[in-house]
C-alpha cells in the first residue's frame, strides 16, 4: 500500500516490496540455468540401461570421448566396439585402446556405467582408457537429489 498524491492509501504494491520477489526470481533463474542441460545423455542402442546414483553436483563437461558401458556391450561415441560377455581377462583390452588411442588429443573422457556392472569389468575399461593417454576419467552417475 502507498499513498496517492491526495495523502490517501491506494491500493497496490510499494516498490521496496518488489525487491525480494525480483531477488527470488533471480536465484530460481540461476538455477534453472545451472540444472538444464541441452544434450541427453547417451543410451546404449538396445536394451535398458541405468546410472548409479551420486551426490557430487559436478556438471558434466563437454568435448570428451564418451565411453559408455553397458550389461550387453561397451561403446565409445555411441559406436559399439565389444560385447561385454567378450571381454578378456587381462587389465588392457585391446578393442578397446585401439579406438581411444586414436581419439586421444580429446584428453578427458566420460565413463557412463550401467549400476549392475561388475567392478572387474569397469576396472578393466578404466585401466585401458589411462593405458590409452586418456588423464582426466570422470564416471558419470545420475544425481540421486534429481530422481
Amino acid at each position: 500500500m502507498f499513498r496517492g498524491d491526495a495523502g490517501g492509501i491506494t491500493p497496490g504494491l510499494d516498490v521496496g516490496a518488489l525487491a525480494p520477489l525480483v531477488d527470488m526470481m533471480t536465484l530460481m533463474l540461476v538455477f534453472l540455468l545451472r540444472s538444464y542441460s541441452t544434450e541427453s545423455a547417451p543410451m546404449p542402442p538396445e536394451g535398458r540401461f541405468e546410472l548409479a546414483g551420486t551426490t557430487s553436483e559436478a556438471a558434466r563437461s563437454t568435448g570428451s570421448v564418451v565411453v559408455l558401458v553397458s550389461k550387453d556391450a561397451v561403446y565409445i561415441d555411441g559406436r559399439r566396439v565389444i560385447a561385454v560377455n567378450y571381454l578378456p581377462e587381462e587389465l588392457l583390452v585391446r578393442e578397446i585402446y585401439d579406438p581411444l588411442l586414436l581419439m586421444r588429443g580429446k584428453k578427458r573422457i566420460e565413463v557412463h556405467a550401467d549400476r549392475a556392472i561388475p567392478w572387474g569389468v569397469l576396472k578393466r575399461v578404466l585401466h585401458t582408457a589411462r593405458t590409452a593417454g586418456f588423464e582426466d576419467l570422470s564416471l558419470v552417475a545420475a544425481s540421486t537429489s534429481s530422481l
